[in-house]
This record gives structure tokens, C-alpha cells and sequence, in this order.
């Protein structure tokens, strides 16, 4: 009995790794719906805060792209941004793609096939580079966040958004109650998602060993935590994403301040 109490105690705190590409098409319709449905506000403040942390032309990274609403949002609400967004899934590109052209931003955004760990580009292309919920997904995340320093600009953005693991009690809580409209698919991958992501401490521990100049930890709700770094070219007027006001009221726990 004290093994087994034991064993579950451990694996409250160890993160449960889960596949790191989502390649099914229920799976990613299921995905898109969520997102479009019920995470519309946490993906506008997300958009908000980046365009505000990063110069206000120039060439932006998004790694995980997942069905490119954070792109296709930041696209919307940016006049000199160019977008190249990348995911290692080929349903998530073509939905991406689709999403993209339907609202209107098909040409400012390039999705392509390519691992967050192994970039194909050169060092210091990026004026920013942003990613949300996609750290979780990685077996060793150090590796994608060397590759996100080496390809940002010295000067340039970062903004690096996941989930937070919590203890059992709490995760089982934002289960039961965050994801209580989501159909089983997507509720089962929100539990997968939490299990596989980084606690507190860990996030703090991702920061020291990226070892970006200028980057701070921040949190959003209980839910999300974010390594941020503004760039120093930052722009000057302050763009919102997200309205009408009670939006604005449920997104201020997403948007960071400057």
C-alpha cells in the first residue's frame, strides 16, 4: 500500500510525456474546433501580447503552429509582418493553410514542414519568434529552445507559452472544469497536455538553461506560464486583438504587461 501511494505521489510530480505530432485528422478537426469554439479569447490575448513584445515590421516565427490562428490573428492585426509558421504535422499544415486563406492572410503567412529542434534557417533570421502549447510536446525541450535562440535576432522578441502541471488535485480540476465542454477526443488530449507539462519549477529551470539575455518568466491564471523576452526594437503604438470589453475583462489574465 505504501509503494502504491508512493508511485501515484511520484507521478504527480513527473512530467508524462505524450506524442509529440498530432497527425490524425479526427484528432486535429477535433483540435480546431476547440480552438475556434472555446479558446478564441486565450489565442487573441496570446496574439495581442506578442505583436506588443516585437518590433512592429519584420519577419515572425511560429513554432507549433497547430491550425495557425495564432498566425493568422497576429497577420490580421499587423501591417509589415511576414509570418513563417511551422508544425511537424502535414493535417495540421493543410488546415492551417485552408484556415489562412479563409481569413483573408493566406499571403502573409508561409506554412512549412519542419522540426522545432532542427530549424532550417539561419542563425538570427527572426525579429520574433513566439510559440504557444507546443513546449509540452517536447521529450527534451532544451533543444528547441537553443534552436529559438540561435534564430532570433539579438534584439529580436521571444514569447514562449505552455501549460502549467500543477498536483493531481488541481490538474484534475482544470479538467474537470476548463475543458467541461469539450468532447471526449479533445478532453482526453487537454489531460494528456497538462501531464506532459513543465511545473513551476521546471519553467524556471528552462529559463536558466536557454541562458537568453533579457528574459523573464510570467504566468497567466493558473493555467499557463511563458519565458518572454521584449525586443528592444519593441513597437511604439499598442495594438488590441482582443474585443468588445467583457472579452477584454476574461483576456487580461492572458495578456501580458509590457
Amino acid at each position: 500500500m505504501a509503494s502504491t501511494r508512493q508511485a501515484n505521489l511520484l507521478l504527480t510530480f513527473m512530467r508524462i510525456l505524450k506524442k509529440e505530432i498530432m497527425d490524425s485528422e479526427q484528432e486535429v478537426m477535433a483540435y480546431d474546433l476547440v480552438v475556434s469554439r472555446y479558446l478564441d479569447i486565450v489565442h487573441a490575448a496570446f496574439a495581442e501580447t506578442v505583436i506588443n513584445l516585437s518590433p512592429s515590421k519584420g519577419k515572425f516565427l511560429d513554432l507549433g503552429t497547430g491550425t495557425g490562428w495564432d498566425s493568422i490573428l497576429i497577420a490580421k492585426n499587423t501591417v509589415n509582418v511576414q509570418i513563417c509558421a511551422v508544425d511537424l504535422s502535414d493535417v495540421m499544415l493543410k488546415m492551417a493553410t485552408n484556415n489562412s486563406r479563409k481569413e483573408g492572410v493566406g499571403e502573409k503567412i508561409n506554412f512549412i514542414k519542419a522540426d522545432a529542434k532542427s530549424l532550417p534557417f539561419e542563425d538570427g533570421s527572426f525579429d520574433a519568434v513566439f510559440s504557444q502549447n507546443m513546449l509540452h510536446h517536447q521529450p527534451e525541450p532544451e533543444m528547441m529552445l537553443a534552436e529559438i535562440r540561435r534564430v532570433v535576432k539579438p534584439a529580436g522578441a521571444v514569447i514562449i507559452r505552455d501549460l502549467v502541471r500543477h498536483s493531481k488535485l488541481v490538474n484534475t480540476f482544470c479538467v474537470n472544469s476548463l475543458a467541461c465542454n469539450y468532447d471526449q477526443v479533445m478532453k482526453k488530449e487537454y489531460e494528456k497536455s497538462i501531464l506532459a507539462a513543465f511545473s513551476r519549477k521546471e519553467w524556471l529551470d528552462l529559463i536558466k538553461k536557454m541562458g537568453l539575455s533579457g528574459s523573464r518568466m510570467t504566468t497567466q491564471f493558473m493555467t499557463h506560464a511563458s519565458i518572454e523576452r521584449p525586443s528592444a526594437k519593441r513597437r511604439t503604438d499598442y495594438v488590441k486583438v482582443v474585443n468588445p470589453f467583457y472579452k477584454r475583462v476574461l483576456a487580461s489574465f492572458y495578456i501580458s504587461k509590457l
